[in-house]
């Protein structure tokens, strides 16, 4: 591993088994004798003048002790002056980045025995950081909820966690009810203060759900299955509480129109304050109820999916509205366009009987109103198939620049999906045609400095129409000399994301590019490692993944890893993260 490194600070509490209020902590226990170490500052920032001062205490042992110290960097001796005449403080000059290992063995004079305090202290670099968190999920044959944790990474220092024990836990039993009557529900339990360590169960037919959390108070959103009964958020929950209760909630009623035509048949939900509404179907006249609990000055949510043949977009819209007051969503005038009998063609051959996603977005395609007023956004995302002369059947379209992603081959287990993604302008009218253009080749290599990363992995994620039109991700694996080849699909745009399995060089993403760079530096690497063990249990913990995410990010990106892995058989895992100076 390179000499670059990470340092990490836990800020939450709860972590004393890792990160004590005056620095790392360090402890031997034979069942009598205890000694722990602690230190200050914490962090410790290197430098010419940093002192680090590192104290003792100890239980369990009569008369007076002898101190025997021992400060070690990278297997080094480094140089230490007592701080108390007693012997029972140290100080020394972390004078550059890395880890110190700092022991102290204990003698007492009536002659017990005590085990060997130990203390790690990681000095850092006074530099670029990284808000991030760490997430460890364990797998589930091993009796732990998983957990979420805001870190800082700090540039150029490799950080060694040590042990890194998940809470046992408790198991919470108990059922969701609506009055007397137990439901069924989907459930999702929210510790307080560790808002992505949610824990996902089901209560069964009966209402009975049993899961474990942490032993600490949780939000628990409950969606029942049964109608009638609105979803909602039940705050500050302790597990062992044994009823969720649920009701019908509050009705919230509005229309769904446009100009003064009513849309019948249009599916409409709402969320409020994170919390669904249940899901209803427009009437002729283009009313709906739903049911929910309104949460005064909360976000909400509006989603509206016409049916198919209507041409309209999704309707999407979110603002602080009044749900007491009638809900109003409200298309503005568009312009469809119909796409029946219009070709398409890869070159001049027709593609017959081929899936066709037509998809885009429409800027400020009505308003929701309800005390307030929201501006909507429209997706279009209307999947059909061309007939077995290879032109398109009777739809509607709104007039403005799509796209049309036509998937001219699924793919299998040997060859990947050949997909195409052509422009469909409907600004002015219908075109003659819709082009399939065929896949376009690329050719590209990852390395580090100056040697190419054989094994390198390479993810092409879509984004823009290919992710409205729900491709997948293409998956590439480096050959011996970090070279990767293959077919992207032409007019489509994807994030680019390389990682190393070897973490040699720390993971690469450039979002949203429609071509690929014939050659990718991955950037250096700081490292995150430790050892997972449970509350009570010296097992280690195998097979758990181990993510760091992004603490600052919002939408889909808080919960795509910047880099990740799994504990092996002893437990230990070791994550190569970015080093924030290099970004």
């Amino acid at each position: 591993m390179k000499a670059h490194a990470i340092a990490i600070s836990i800020l939450l509490a709860g972590l004393a088994s890792l990160v004590g209020c005056a620095g790392s902590l360090g402890a031997g226990d034979d069942g009598g004798c205890q000694v722990t170490l602690s230190y200050t500052p914490s962090p410790v920032i290197a430098g010419p003048d940093a002192e680090v001062r590192v104290s003792s205490t100890y239980s369990g042992a009569g008369g007076t002790p002898s101190y025997a110290w021992r400060v070690l960097k990278g297997g080094l001796p480094v140089a230490f002056q007592d701080a108390q005449s007693d012997h029972s403080e140290i100080t020394f000059l972390a004078t550059e980045p890395g880890t110190f290992n700092v022991t102290l063995d204990l003698t007492p004079s009536l002659g017990e025995f005590c085990p060997q305090g130990q203390a790690t202290v990681n000095a850092l670099l006074d530099a670029n950081t990284l808000a991030a968190r760490l997430h460890v999920t364990p797998p589930a044959t091993v009796q732990a909820p998983l957990i979420d944790r805001a870190i800082q990474i700090h540039n150029a220092t490799d950080f060694d966690m040590g042990a890194v024990v998940l809470e046992a836990g408790v198991v919470s039993t108990g059922v969701v009810r609506n009055g007397a009557t137990g439901i069924p529900a989907y459930l999702q339990f929210i510790p307080l203060g560790m808002s992505g360590a949610i824990v996902e169960t089901f209560a069964n037919a009966s209402g009975a759900y049993s899961v474990r959390l942490l032993d600490q108070p949780h939000d628990v959103i409950v969606i029942p299955a049964v109608a009638g009964v609105a979803p909602r958020k039940l705050l500050n929950m302790a597990p062992t509480q044994t009823v969720l209760a649920v009701n019908g909630g509050s009705t919230i009623s509005g229309t769904v129109h446009q100009g003064g035509t009513a849309i019948a048949n249009a599916k409409v939900q709402l969320t409020i304050d994170g919390v669904p509404t249940t899901l209803t179907t427009t009437a002729a006249n283009g009313t709906f109820s739903v049911l929910g609990v309104p949460v005064s000055g909360a976000s909400v949510k509006v989603e509206v999916t016409p049916p198919a043949a209507s041409g309209l977009p999704r309707l999407e819209a979110t603002g602080t509205l009044d749900v007491a007051a009638t809900v109003d969503i409200a298309y503005g005038t568009l312009q469809l366009r119909n796409l029946g009998g219009v070709p398409v063609r890869r070159g001049g051959a027709a593609q017959l009987t081929k899936k066709v996603v037509i998809v885009g977005t429409v800027a400020n395609v009505g308003t929701v109103t309800a005390g307030s007023s929201a501006i909507a956004t429209g997706f279009v995302r209307i999947p059909t198939t061309t007939d077995g002369t290879g032109v398109l059947p009777l739809l509607f379209a709104p007039a403005g620049p799509l796209f049309a992603v036509t998937t001219v081959f699924a793919g299998d287990q040997v060859t990947p999906a050949d997909l195409a993604v052509g422009s469909l302008d409907l600004t002015a009218g219908v075109p003659a045609q819709i082009d399939a253009p065929a896949m376009t080749p690329f050719s590209t290599t990852a390395s580090g400095p100056t040697d190419p990363l054989d094994g390198a992995t390479l993810d092409l994620v879509p984004t823009r129409a290919l992710a409205l039109a729900g491709a997948s991700s293409r998956h590439f694996i480096a050959d011996a000399s970090g070279h990767v080849t293959g077919l992207l699909p032409t007019g489509g745009a994807f994030d680019v994301r390389w990682s190393d399995p070897a973490s040699r060089r720390a993971p690469r993403v450039e979002t949203d590019v429609t071509s690929v760079l014939g050659s990718y530096l991955l950037p250096p690497a700081v490292f995150v490692s430790g050892d997972l063990t449970v509350t009570g249990s010296s097992n280690p913990v195998v097979g758990a993944s181990v993510q760091i995410l992004c603490s600052t990010c919002s939408g889909l990106d808080r919960n795509r890893p910047i880099a990740e892995v799994a504990s092996d058989q002893h437990g230990t895992f070791t994550v190569a993260v970015p080093d924030p100076g290099a970004l």
